[in-house]
């Protein structure tokens, strides 16, 4: 029974609404009272979950020809399969609507006043949050600059393989500015297209103390291990202004076909 319960709340029916169901399959018909009776529900509360059980295609209800008595049926529990796909067929179509709308809806948030919010953010487990901001960006693109020393190469592995594997699943598409290294690891082809890495400029080696990340509207600095700390800054002009010196500082980069051993 617990798991019958289980499965009926996880399709959507409240735990009223499969008492009453569940008590009412053992009759052909059964009136209020009984049902009040039975499992020990208020009438008022009982009327209110037959009506929704009713919408729900679960439940019919007639006259008994004897003082205009209600009495009620449960539907063949075949029929909650299809109560389940009209309500998939309903979520579709809302789907459809909102795919429609949703350009709309997203110009009238661009027509609010900017957003401008600083947040800083201490310890690794800071750190942590500011990196899922940025792993779960609407954009799915990001415009980083790493030093060789950084976050994620000093913290531990497990850590460092979870973000690259998320950001690997949520299709992160990066363009990275990295400093030389001469013993640098050999990246796959498909690493190299998500990950577009290029060579800092030899004259801003060392200048970068912390990972850059820019994306959607928000500009992340996350420190090194030694600092544990992050900043994350949503404003459109200073993501657009960190855009154009990320440009600027590509154009004047590297571009690397191939890492060495």
């Amino acid at each position: 029974m617990t798991q019958i319960k289980t499965s009926l709340r996880k399709m959507g029916l409240t735990d009223t609404e499969i008492e009453i169901y569940l008590v009412g399959l053992s009759y052909d018909s059964i009136g209020v009272k009984e049902l009040e009776k039975t499992t020990r529900i208020n009438r008022t509360t009982i009327y209110h979950a037959l009506d929704t059980l009713i919408q729900k295609g679960l439940v019919s209800k007639r006259e008994s020809g004897l003082g205009a008595k209600l009495l009620f049926s449960m539907a063949s529990p075949e029929n909650i399969k299809k109560f389940l796909d009209r309500e998939i067929k309903l979520m579709e179509e809302k789907k459809c609507e909102i795919d429609n709308i949703l350009p709309l809806l997203l110009d009238r948030t661009k027509q609010k006043e900017e957003t401008f919010k600083v947040s800083h953010f201490e310890g690794i487990e800071g750190i942590k949050l500011v990196v899922e901001e940025a792993l779960y960006c609407r954009s799915r693109e990001w415009s980083i600059i790493a030093p060789k020393k950084n976050f994620f190469s000093e913290f531990d592995s497990v850590y460092a393989r979870y973000y690259l594997k998320t950001r690997k699943e949520n299709d992160i598409k990066a363009y990275s500015l990295w400093e030389y290294a001469p013993n640098s690891k050999i990246l796959a082809d498909e690493e190299m297209r998500d990950r577009n890495p290029r060579y800092l400029p030899e004259i801003m080696h060392g200048k970068f103390k912390s990972v850059i990340i820019i994306f959607d509207d928000k500009v992340a600095f996350i420190s090194s291990i030694k600092n544990i700390s992050a900043i994350l800054i949503q404003s459109r002009e200073i993501n657009e202004t960190m855009q154009a010196m990320f440009k600027g500082l590509w154009v004047g980069s590297k571009e690397i076909k191939k890492l060495e051993k």
